[in-house]
């Protein structure tokens, strides 16, 4: 397992939760009132209930079913039914790795990676949920074609596991960065990215080019089910 991008920092906000997958970890995202980014299994050590149902309150997050509220740690601090009690230190719910580096969040499970190195001046465009596989992603983004990219095929390859592509935009090299997340088996988020010197009139033509990409890979993919 390696590390993933499982969302863009600026699609979670101070006070949300968000659900995500990362491998087969079905895993609860959510920052706090000051900020504080955190990665748990999607469970309550309570009673099971999915945590990316609860509610951020400052700087913890409460289960929706019977309003335990955690820390940022991961510590239980506070049960509604008996607001007296002092919560033992083992009720608590599985803590993972997290990371925000260049305008992604990155979760890794059990710890053993890296997030990927990506130019520092680069500014979340949009995150966009395909259906298909990670493969099939990959050849609409080098067939279909838009007039901002010169160098579409083929994509320069950043990372292998998780797979990050680039290319050339406006005469930028690396200006377009492309992080593939395969959430579910049938499932590809595509997170982008640019750098800093792509100008706004660009931008929204990825975002229109990458409308393209999932038309095309949906299908592409419809067709041969």
């Amino acid at each position: 397992m390696t590390t993933e991008p499982i969302g863009l920092s600026g699609d979670l906000a101070t006070g949300q939760v968000m659900r995500t997958m990362a491998g087969n970890h079905d895993i609860a995202v959510w920052r706090s009132a000051s900020g504080v980014i955190s990665a748990w299994e999607n469970r309550c050590p309570h009673r099971g209930m999915r945590l990316s149902h609860g509610f951020v309150r400052g700087e913890t997050l409460a289960c929706a079913y019977h309003g335990w509220h955690f820390s940022c740690e991961g510590f239980c601090h506070y049960i509604p039914a008996h607001p007296e009690l002092n919560p033992p230190k083992t009720v608590r719910p599985t803590i993972y790795s997290i990371v925000e580096l260049s305008g992604l969040i990155w979760v890794d499970p059990i710890a053993e990676a890296q997030p990927v190195k990506l130019p520092e001046d680069t500014i979340p465009v949009r995150s966009l949920a395909v259906s298909g596989k990670a493969t099939d992603v990959e050849r609409s983004l080098s067939t279909v074609p838009c007039d901002l990219i010169e160098a579409v095929l083929p994509l320069q390859t950043l990372s292998e596991a998780p797979r990050v592509l680039a290319a050339r935009v406006s005469g930028i090299d690396n200006a377009l960065v492309i992080a593939l997340q395969q959430r579910q088996q049938d499932t590809v988020v595509v997170h982008v990215l640019v750098r800093d010197g792509v100008s706004e009139k660009a931008r929204v033509v990825i975002s229109r080019w990458l409308d393209s990409v999932q038309r095309q890979t949906e299908s592409m993919v419809g067709n041969t089910r």
